[in-house]
């Protein structure tokens, strides 16, 4: 940034900064896991694809099974042209207009009208302005009589329409050949005339007694082409070899069937157009269903997959960075939960070591494999324990949570969920009192007790606090990440980036709604072994009323916030009440004179939460030189207070001596008192190895084959 007025600066990021990339982004991560997630947008789109291939397959399966009387263009054919066995190709030749092939068979016919003769001439009206063979075709024939021992000789006569026909009573007409008469629906005359006026030359068709010309009508004039006069000679023409000598016959025979009220019509005998439809709708519902079924099934095993990968590694697990290829695309910076990584002359590089997990994210994004993870030392104190989350020293002792030594809420989750389906598959018929008793309410003891009331097992969760008591000790509005974001998780507690409050809400009305067993300010004291389970003791608070369970196994869910570590120096009772190992509620120590004991993330953001409330004053204290871990963000902001003053911190120092009203420590060997009157002691939390050691839970792999 240049100094000189003339160059303004429009616009500057640090892009060190994860949140100002973020912002920069439009709030979205970039990372290259992104690139691979399995949104909905995805795999919605390939149901849908795999439904609509499959309904086209239907639509032409069906359209090869349809009979050849179909017309695959136009629709069916009525009665006479089906059983004339006419083709698509007979009707629509190339170069022939619409009605000119149907002078094949029926003749030229014209007109006996002067006004249709002139408009036939000039090509104006033809035959299908008349007759639609495909849609308002229909008429009326007649047909010989077939069971010739019967008393009853008289023609049978049919009603018909396109793709149906109805046999309607004998209208006393006796024929030697099939005669039809064709009907035309007064609709088919509206281009010209008016329905509605009775001065319309067309109303002298119009049935007797109708009082309107009804679109539904039929035509009761049959002398379009021939008057009845003309059937005197008859020979050799279409005509008389179609409708034969008794055509006048047959014109009033018709007429007498339009008097004939027509009921219902019997459904149509090829109705092949449903059979696309239904066949290509029911092939894509079941693509569609079929494919959204194959993704859960998918999505359950992936599931189930990742949940496997919560077990713990036996080696220290640390990113191995190829500076060579290496991007420096932050994808892996911003994988990682706990800023282990860093970007520093456009390369990444392993910043803080002690603070890596062990987790595979960052190698799963790196673009290009210039980032893996490599096993390094082997692991010390931490309980030794099996692919079931059981202690193979101690037979029926399983761990969950943060006592494994693996963090991540969503990874306690998971191991609680994953350590009673081990449970519930290994214990047998016992005769004691409970199937499993889970110690701990947390993030693994509430998803232990969940998965232990769906699988109807006998268990009590023993918890020595509240609920959710490591939750409960984040400051206010604390926001509580779900990360990794792509590890999916197991089992029915809810989880999403929240804040503290919206979380210990939900969870604690899901323990209420399903009336978990849990025991609130009842203390875990000891076990002992009994024939196939446990004989568990504990004890209630305040009162230190003793209780006695038997239990076949014991899942132990228990963190490590539980026991901070304490200062090496004696606290008076005088000045206990002004030492806190968490802080709950920054707001209450405004105008208050603080300090911090710590440099970890926890002892950050506690100073950060404090320098913001009015008239406070907040010092850290440290007994290093510099900063060795925690969060860049945290860092970024400790030295940005710092600068602006709102924070002191004091290097190489220890606590000395507390008193009420004041704090001294030693910095640099110097002696240092400050005004105080909170003191935050963050320096860590003691794993609870007696307890351990007591139930026989190997605390290194040397330590178990001893």
């Amino acid at each position: 940034m240049s100094d000189d007025p003339r160059h303004r600066t429009l616009f500057a990021i640090d892009a060190l900064d994860r949140r100002a990339r973020q912002r920069l982004m439009g709030g979205r991560r970039r990372t290259a896991g992104n690139q691979r997630a399995r949104s909905s947008d995805v795999t919605r789109m390939r149901a849908l694809l795999v439904a609509a291939g499959l309904a086209a397959i239907g639509v032409a399966a069906g359209w090869v099974m349809s009979p050849s009387g179909y017309s695959t263009n136009s629709g069916q054919l009525s009665l006479p042209h089906q059983q004339a066995g006419l083709s698509c190709e007979q009707c629509h030749r190339e170069g022939n207009e619409p009605g000119d092939s149907c002078q094949g068979c029926h003749g030229k016919h014209t007109s006996v009208r002067r006004g249709h003769a002139r408009l036939m001439a000039t090509g104006k009206l033809g035959c299908i302005n008349c007759h639609d063979i495909h849609g308002s075709d229909q008429g009326v024939r007649w047909l010989p009589n077939q069971q010739r021992d019967s008393d009853n000789q008289e023609s049978v006569t049919l009603r018909y329409w396109v793709g149906r026909t109805q046999r309607v009573a004998p209208s006393h007409l006796h024929v030697q050949q099939a005669t039809t008469v064709p009907l035309v629906p007064l609709a088919r005359c509206r281009t010209c005339h008016l329905l509605n006026n009775k001065r319309d030359p067309l109303w002298r068709c119009v049935a007797a007694g109708d009082d309107i010309a009804d679109a539904a009508s039929i035509s009761g004039c049959f002398d379009e082409h021939r008057s009845a006069t003309d059937m005197t000679d008859h020979t050799g023409k279409v005509c008389a070899s179609q409708h034969r000598g008794q055509r006048f016959d047959a014109w009033e025979a018709a007429r007498l069937t339009l008097a004939q009220p027509v009921g219902k019509a019997e459904a149509p005998r090829y109705p092949w157009h449903w059979l696309w439809l239904l066949t290509g709708a029911l092939l894509a519902a079941l693509g569609h269903v079929g494919t959204r079924l194959w993704q859960r099934h998918r999505r359950r095993a992936r599931r189930d997959g990742a949940a496997t990968q919560v077990a713990l590694a036996d080696r220290v697990r640390l990113p191995q960075i190829n500076t060579n290829t290496c991007l420096g695309c932050f994808a892996c910076v911003d994988a990682c939960p706990y800023d282990v990584l860093e970007i520093e002359r456009y390369v990444a590089r392993v910043a803080r070591p002690q603070a890596c997990c062990g987790l595979i994210l960052c190698e799963q994004v790196c673009p290009n494999g210039s980032l893996v993870i490599t096993d390094g030392e082997p692991i010390v104190d931490r309980p030794v324990l099996d692919e079931q989350l059981q202690a193979p020293a101690a037979p029926g002792v399983y761990l969950a949570g943060d006592i494994t030594g693996l963090p991540l809420i969503k990874n306690a989750i998971a191991q609680g969920h994953r350590a009673v389906d081990a449970i519930s598959t290994a214990i047998k018929s016992h005769p004691h009192q409970l199937d499993v008793v889970i110690v701990g309410a947390g993030p693994a003891g509430i998803s232990a007790a969940l998965r232990a009331k769906e699988l109807k097992l006998r268990y009590r969760v023993l918890e020595q606090g509240s609920v959710a008591q490591s939750i409960r000790s984040f400051p206010r509005g604390k926001l509580v990440f779900a990360q990794p974001l792509n590890l999916p998780v197991v089992g029915t507690l809810w989880l999403e980036e929240a804040s503290k409050e919206e979380l210990l809400s939900k969870w604690l009305r899901i323990v209420r709604r399903e009336e978990l067993a849990i025991r609130e300010h009842t203390r875990f004291v000891s076990a002992n072994a009994i024939t196939a389970g446990f004989e568990v003791a504990a004890q209630s608070q305040p009162d230190g009323t003793p209780q006695a369970i038997t239990t076949a196994t014991i899942l132990l869910c228990i963190g490590q916030r539980g026991s901070p570590r304490k200062l090496a120096t004696a606290l008076s009772p005088a000045t206990e009440s002004k030492v806190f190992y968490h802080l709950a509620d920054a707001r209450s120590f405004a105008g208050k004179r603080s300090l911090v004991v710590g440099l970890g993330d926890v002892a950050m953001e506690t100073a950060i939460a404090l320098s913001r409330q009015p008239a406070a004053t907040v010092a850290l204290a440290y007994r290093g030189g510099t900063f060795s871990r925690g969060k860049a963000r945290n860092v970024a902001e400790v030295k940005r207070l710092l600068e602006l003053g709102r924070l002191t911190m004091y290097w190489n120092a220890e606590v000395e001596k507390v008193a009420t009203s004041v704090v001294t420590l030693r910095v640099a060997g110097k002696g240092v008192t400050l005004k105080n009157d909170a003191l935050f002691v963050m320096i860590g939390s003691l794993t609870p190895t007696g307890l351990l050691r007591q139930l026989g839970v190997a605390l290194s792999r040397a330590e178990e084959t001893n």
